[in-house]
C-alpha cells in the first residue's frame, strides 16, 4: 500500500494575559458543578490547572493518575517548580504528595516507625500542611482503593480512613480516564455518585485527550444528568500571527504511515532525518523510537545500540523507557541508560514502548512508532512530538501483521486516505477515534438492564460500580458512614448489596469464601499479572512480566529463590543483557484457580476466557439434581454478580498489587 502523508497544522489555545490559563482552565478551577468532564488535546496543559490552583489558590487537590511513572513525573515536577519560585525545598515537599508503591517502601525504609495509612491520613486531612497552602495529592488509582476499603479500627482517638477525607477536598481528578478498564471506571462512579449527593466540598473531574461519552454511564449509576457539566479547550489552528497571543500547544506536525518489516529497518530508511534532527539546534533535537511490545525492544537492543552507536550517540546519550528497564532507579546497561530515575529530556534517543505515552516529559522533534495496541495510543504517541511552539514529525511504521490485527487500523487509513493534504486537530481526532467511541456509547436503556451478557465497557463498569459500593460499605469503621453509603446507594449498588446478602447468609461456608473474594476484588482495579525478578552473578536485579518469564525456557530452567513481598527470583549464570534479547519463544497462557461458591473446590481456567468458562461451568453443575436449595442459591446469586461486572474471584490475592504498575 502507498504511504499516506499529511500535515496537522500548529494549533494553539487562547491563554489570558494575566492568569496564563486557557478558557478550559479557567473553567476547570472555577465551574461549580459537582461533576465535571474536560477534553483537551494532549499537551493543552489539564494537569497544570490543578497546579496553579493549589499553588494560588491553596485548592487542596487529589490528582488520579493511570501509572506510576504519570505519578513520580508529576510530583517532581510540581515540587521543581515550587523551589524554582523560592518555595523551600522541605514546604515544597509537603505540598506535593506521592501515593505509589515505590513512594510507600522509600517512606517505610527512611523512617520504618511511621506506618503508611498513618502518613497518608494525615496528608490527606492537611494535617502537615497547617502552615498554610494548598497542597497536592498525586496517587494511582490502586492506591485511592486501598486507601478506602482498608481501613482499620482505630484506639487512638483517630477517626478511620473513609469517603468524607476524599471529599472535604477541594479536587478529585481522574486525569487519562480513557485508559481506565471498568473495574476504575466503577470506583469513579461510586465516588462522582456519592460526591454530588454528600455534603463535602470537592467537585469530581474527569480528563482526556479523547472526547468520549462518560455521561451516560455517571447518569445510568444515578447522577441527574444536569449535576454534570461537559466541557472541551477552545482549540485554533493558525500561524503565529493568526493565533497571536495566544500559547501554541503544537506546530505544524508532518505524518506519514508506511508499510515495513519493524522498527529496525524504518532506522534505514530514514537516516537522514533521523540525523537531521539529532542536529537540530532547538529544544526538538530529540528522536523517539515507540514498540508496540516490550519484547520485540529488549529483542532489537543489541541492534538499536549498534545502530545509534554507529551515528555518534553513544549509551549515556540513549535511554530506554520500557516496564523492565523500570524495574531499576538509575543505571547503564552497557547498551542504553535505563531506569525510572532518569529525566528523558536529557538524552538525544529514547527507545520505548507504550510506557511513553503517559508520565514521560520529553520533547521529540522526530518519533517513529508502531501504531499502538488502540486507537487512543495512537492519538497520545502523535501528540507526543512537537510539543509547544514547534514543528516535527512522525513517522507510523506498520507491519503486515499489525494491520491484520487491528480493525481501526485498517479503517483508519481509508479514512485518511480521503482526507486533503492538511488535516485540522479536531478533524484528526474524529477520525481516529471513532472506534474508541463506540466502546464508551451505550443507551440509557442498555444500563438498566441486568440481563444477557454484557460486552461494552460502560455496562460492566456500572456493576463494578455497585461492587465498590458494597465494598465500601462493608469496609466502613463506624455506623455513620455505613449508614450514610446505605441511605445515598444506587440501584446497581442495591442490586449487587442484596447479591452478595444471598451469598453471606445462605448457610454455606463456600459461598460465604467466594462472596468475600468477589468484595476483595474491588481493590483490582486492573488485571495485572505479577512480575518475576532476574538476578545476575554480580547481584544486578530487573523485573520482567510472569508471560516473558514463562514463554523463556531458558528461565523456566533456571533456579529460583524466594524473594522479598512473595516475589520470585530466578538466578543467572550470565548477564541480564544477554537473556533479554532472547525473551520469548514458547506460547503461553496465564492459568488461574476460580472459585466457587456452592461446593468450596476450585476450577482452572484460561485467564484471557475466564469468564465465559465460568459461567459454562456453572450452567452445568446447576443440572446436576442432587444439588441442595443453598447450593443453588449460592450459584445463582454468584452466576448473575458474575455476569453483570465480568469479574471472577479466584483463589490467589498473587495478582492483587498495591500500586502494580502497568504492564507494557
Amino acid at each position: 500500500m502507498e504511504p499516506i502523508e499529511f500535515v496537522i497544522p500548529r494549533h494553539a489555545v487562547p491563554s489570558d494575559p494575566h492568569s496564563g490559563l486557557s478558557p478550559l482552565q479557567e473553567r476547570m478551577l472555577n465551574e461549580a458543578a459537582p461533576i465535571r468532564i474536560f477534553s483537551a488535546p494532549t499537551g493543552a496543559g489539564k494537569s497544570y490547572a490543578y497546579q496553579k490552583g493549589m499553588r494560588e489558590r491553596d485548592e487542596r487537590v487529589l490528582f488520579i493518575v493511570p501509572t506510576r511513572r504519570l505519578a513520580q513525573n508529576l510530583a517532581q515536577g510540581l515540587v521543581s517548580d515550587l523551589m524554582h519560585d523560592g518555595v523551600p525545598e522541605k514546604k515544597a515537599l509537603k505540598q506535593v504528595l506521592l501515593w505509589t508503591s515505590d513512594e510507600r517502601q522509600r517512606q517505610e525504609a527512611e523512617e520504618p516507625q511511621i506506618r503508611s495509612r498513618d502518613r497518608r491520613i494525615a496528608q490527606v486531612r492537611a494535617e502537615a500542611t497547617r502552615s498554610g497552602g494548598g497542597f497536592m495529592v498525586v496517587a494511582t488509582p490502586e492506591s485511592v482503593a486501598w486507601y478506602l476499603l482498608n481501613a482499620h479500627l482505630r484506639t487512638d482517638g483517630i477517626d478511620p480512613e473513609n469517603l468524607l477525607d476524599l471529599l472535604r477536598l477541594s479536587h478529585v481528578v481522574f486525569d487519562e480516564f480513557h485508559t481506565i478498564e471498568a473495574r476504575g471506571m466503577g470506583m469513579a462512579c461510586a465516588l462522582a455518585t456519592f460526591a454530588w449527593q454528600a455534603l463535602g466540598t470537592a467537585r469530581i473531574s474527569f480528563l482526556s485527550a479523547t472526547p468520549i461519552d462518560l455521561k451516560t454511564t455517571l447518569v445510568g449509576f444515578g447522577i441527574p444528568a444536569e449535576q454534570i457539566l461537559i466541557a472541551a479547550e477552545t482549540v485554533v489552528t493558525g500561524s503565529a500571527l493568526e493565533t497571536a497571543d495566544m500559547r501554541a500547544i503544537h506546530g505544524d506536525v508532518s505524518i506519514r504511515i508506511e508499510d515495513g518489516e519493524g522498527l529496525i529497518s524504518a532506522l534505514d530508511i530514514h537516516r537522514t532525518q533521523i540525523i537531521d534532527t539529532l542536529a537540530r539546534t532547538d529544544d526538538g533535537r530529540q528522536v523517539v523510537l515507540v514498540y508496540d511490545s516490550v519484547k520485540q525492544l529488549l529483542a532489537d537492543k543489541h541492534a538499536l545500540a549498534t545502530w545509534f552507536g554507529n551515528i555518534g550517540v553513544g549509551p549515556a546519550e540513549r535511554l530506554a523507557v520500557n516496564s523492565v528497564d523500570d524495574s531499576v532507579e538509575h543505571e547503564l546497561d552497557e547498551l542504553f541508560t535505563i531506569g525510572r530515575q532518569t529525566d528523558p529530556r536529557q538524552f538525544k534517543v529514547l527507545v520505548a514502548t507504550s510506557s511513553i505515552e503517559m508520565g514521560v516529559s520529553f520533547k521529540a522533534g522526530l518519533i517513529l512508532m508502531e501504531p499502538g495496541h488502540d486507537a487512543c495510543s495512537f492519538v497520545q504517541r502523535i501528540g507526543r512530538v512537537a510539543r509547544g511552539d514547534l514543528p516535527g514529525a512522525v513517522i507510523v511504521h506498520v507491519t503486515r501483521a499489525q494491520l491484520d490485527r487491528h480493525a481501526w487500523l485498517r479503517q483508519l487509513r481509508l479514512d485518511l486516505a480521503q482526507q486533503a493534504p492538511r488535516i485540522p486537530i479536531d478533524r484528526f481526532i474524529d477520525l481516529v477515534l471513532k472506534a474508541v467511541r463506540t466502546r464508551f456509547d451505550v443507551s440509557a436503556d442498555e444500563l438498566i438492564q441486568d440481563q444477557g451478557d454484557f460486552r461494552r465497557m460502560p455496562q460492566s463498569a456500572i456493576w463494578c460500580a455497585g461492587l465498590f459500593w458494597a465494598a465500601l460499605q462493608r469496609s466502613a469503621r463506624y455506623k455513620g458512614m455505613r449508614d450514610t453509603l446505605r441511605n445515598f446507594q444506587p440501584r446497581h449498588a442495591a442490586v449487587v448489596d442484596a447479591l452478595l446478602r444471598k451469598l453471606e447468609h445462605c448457610g454455606l461456608d463456600a459461598a460465604r469464601t467466594w462472596a468475600r473474594a468477589f468484595l476483595e476484588e474491588a481493590k483490582r482495579l486492573r488485571m495485572i499479572l505479577p512480575k518475576v525478578w532476574l538476578v545476575d552473578s554480580l547481584g544486578k536485579r530487573k523485573a520482567i512480566p510472569w508471560h516473558l518469564y514463562a514463554s523463556t525456557e531458558a528461565l523456566i530452567t533456571a533456579p529460583t529463590r524466594p524473594g522479598k513481598n512473595d516475589q520470585i527470583e530466578v538466578l543467572l549464570s550470565g548477564s541480564i543483557v544477554e537473556i533479554e534479547c532472547a525473551l520469548g519463544g514458547r506460547w503461553v497462557r496465564r492459568h488461574e484457580e476460580a472459585l466457587f461458591p456452592h461446593a468450596g473446590w476450585t476450577k482452572s481456567f484460561e485467564l484471557d476466557a475466564i469468564r465465559e468458562a465460568w459461567l459454562r461451568t456453572v450452567k452445568s453443575e446447576k443440572r446436576d439434581p442432587g444439588l441442595s436449595d443453598q447450593q443453588l442459591t449460592a450459584l445463582e446469586a454468584a452466576e448473575k454478580l458474575v455476569r453483570l461486572s465480568g469479574i471472577v474471584p479466584m483463589s490467589t490475592g498473587e495478582m492483587v498489587a498495591n500500586d502494580a504498575s502497568l504492564i507494557c
